[in-house]
């Protein structure tokens, strides 16, 4: 495979050792870049086989057609919001993710929010750390058990976290259109409604949806204000999924209890940002995904897939299969 190039459109890595070294035993080409803009992009790639990416967007038409060797280009990671899948359909171009790792991680991370908020453990430590040793700035809490919790988005992390919640003695309820309705995880009930019903019963709301135009702001204003028992809400899915300024005016006015959030707009927010101020409020560097094991395992995923196509056949999770036969 000698005459393959294969380049890294950006990357947050300390370094790429395991991509070159299962692509140069390949005998592959392996440049990677830091791109800013999509002029570094196309001199990048232009004569490139297959792309990794991670960050940089958008990579749409405009570029694949200026990348006209490209067979494939996968993302590290779930989402593939950085990419026009039907631009590069159109362009011939295979779009591949890596669905299957971290899930674990990410599914720990929100019951962990949750628990953090529930128990107040983060305010907790706050409240001693001022010299407080008392319980009263802690009240209330209450009991986790027999509490309701909402899913939004059943897939491969839904499911997850619903196994885990169900060890807490909570009711489990979910949404999602891409799930029949009513659904057995290994003898655990987890009741379809749909959004509206579960903003109206939940105790504590878990985001596990993609983040496309259907999902974009589907926590909203008017969500939050149908939220009766004012749940915690849990974000480990994607940012856009929450309207961040109606979600501060949810906290303002007590129509939500409290919010654990692994991801906020625009990726990180001014020093001054109102979320900030919340004792309420726990907010971590989009890092649910994280563990040196999955680390590892994103990145040999990720270059099992690209090896798979150039070897001539096609990535495991092909997202645009109508593709192939072009």
């Amino acid at each position: 495979m000698a005459d393959f190039k294969v380049v890294v459109s950006d990357y947050v890595f300390p370094d790429l050792e395991i991509e070159r070294e299962m692509l140069t035993a390949a005998g592959v080409d392996f440049v990677p870049g830091q791109c800013r803009n999509a002029q570094q992009i196309i001199a990048l790639a232009q004569d490139a086989d297959a792309m990794f990416n991670t960050y940089f967007e958008p990579l749409d038409e405009s570029i694949f057609s200026a990348c006209p060797k490209l067979k494939v280009v996968v993302r590290y990671g779930v989402g593939v919001n950085t990419i026009h899948v039907e631009d590069a359909t159109r362009c011939g171009v295979m779009v591949a993710n890596v669905p299957d790792y971290c899930q674990d991680e990410v599914s720990d991370h929100a019951v962990a929010l949750w628990l953090a908020l529930a128990r107040k453990i983060v305010l907790a430590d706050r409240t001693i750390r001022t010299g407080d040793w008392g319980m009263q700035p802690l009240e209330p809490i209450t009991n986790l058990r027999g509490q309701t919790a909402g899913i939004i988005g059943l897939g491969r992390l839904g499911s997850k976290a619903a196994r885990k919640l169900n060890a807490f003695g909570v009711e489990l309820l979910f949404t999602d259109p891409y799930v029949e309705t009513g659904i057995d995880l290994e003898g655990i009930d987890c009741r379809k409604v749909d959004l509206e019903q579960l903003c109206r019963q939940s105790d504590a709301i878990f985001v596990h949806a993609p983040a496309n135009e259907e999902t974009h702001h589907l926590l909203n204003a008017e969500r939050f204000a149908q939220m009766e028992r004012r749940p915690f809400i849990i974000n480990t899915a994607r940012a856009p999924l929450i309207d961040t300024a109606a979600l501060v005016t949810a906290l303002e006015q007590d129509q939500v209890r409290g919010a654990g959030l692994d991801l906020v707009e625009n990726e990180r927010l001014d020093a001054d940002h109102p979320l900030l101020h919340f004792d309420n409020v726990i907010i971590t560097p989009h890092i649910a995904w994280y563990s040196e094991q999955s680390k590892i395992a994103l990145r040999r995923i990720a270059t099992q897939e690209i090896l798979r196509v150039l070897q001539g056949g096609k990535p495991n999770s092909l997202l645009n299969p109508e593709v192939v036969p072009r």
